[in-house]
């Protein structure tokens, strides 16, 4: 009995040792999306303390949505991320943003993931509240009741 355990084994950890092409190997061309997807992006670190974590998430948001016209993508600040939404602690981080088309400004980097649409960034408003008091944030929606209908209804959820 122990000698076909051993070889049971034996084999199965030959079999699963082999190495396997995965899909980044294959360039299939742009991303495509057949169905709609909505996204929900998360932050939760503080943008002037991190300012790099904050630039990924709005250029990740922003390459995501000019993949398809099918995918919506919604930033949902929470903990020290709602930082992203008040205008003075945007404007004072002074490392610019690397993306694709080059440097920008964290500023820059936020208006053009907003694009004129507000409901694209939501902000924790107990979060807010704690931080910022009462005060509405410059940037982005302050609505609670948005948030379980985000985050319910989102088909992927990536979290800086």
């Amino acid at each position: 009995m122990k000698a076909t355990h051993a070889i049971a084994s034996s084999i199965l950890i030959a079999i699963t040792s082999f190495s396997a092409s995965a899909d980044y190997t294959l360039d299939k061309g742009s991303i495509r999306v057949t169905s709609p997807q909505d996204i929900v992006l998360t932050l939760g670190v503080d943008p002037t303390l991190n300012p790099e974590v904050a630039c990924l998430a709005l250029t990740m948001g922003q390459f995501l949505r000019s993949s398809s016209k099918k995918v919506n993508v919604t930033l949902f600040l929470r903990n020290d991320g709602v930082g992203l939404a008040d205008a003075a602690t945007v404007s004072s981080v002074t490392q610019p943003c690397q993306t694709p088309a080059g440097q920008v400004t964290l500023e820059q980097n936020l208006q053009a993931f907003i694009a004129g649409n507000d409901n694209n960034l939501v902000n924790c408003p107990i979060c807010w509240g704690a931080r910022f008091g009462m005060q509405p944030p410059a940037y982005g929606i302050l609505d609670s009741g948005a948030i379980p209908m985000l985050l319910l209804s989102a088909d992927k959820v990536i979290d800086f």
